[in-house]
């Protein structure tokens, strides 16, 4: 997301504590869940810092609008 929260933070959106692994020697966690950049930069404009793995999860299983080829 946008600046990291520190190591054991609360998340924005959920309010859930969570580790942050941005600092850690092997890649952070959230990394993992796929979200289309659109949802991304919704998301780095409503919330300050990252969100926890769950709500980044959740996120990432919500339906995209498709966009029409050529677009």
């Amino acid at each position: 997301m946008t600046a990291p929260l520190a190591p054991n933070a609360a998340c924005p959106r959920c309010g859930g504590a969570f580790h942050c692994g941005v600092d850690d020697a092997t890649p952070c966690a959230c990394t993992a869940p796929v979200l289309a950049p659109e949802q991304l930069r919704q998301l780095q404009a409503q919330y300050d810092g990252c969100l926890c793995l769950h709500c980044l999860r959740q996120l990432a299983q919500e339906p995209r609008p498709s966009v029409p080829p050529g677009r």
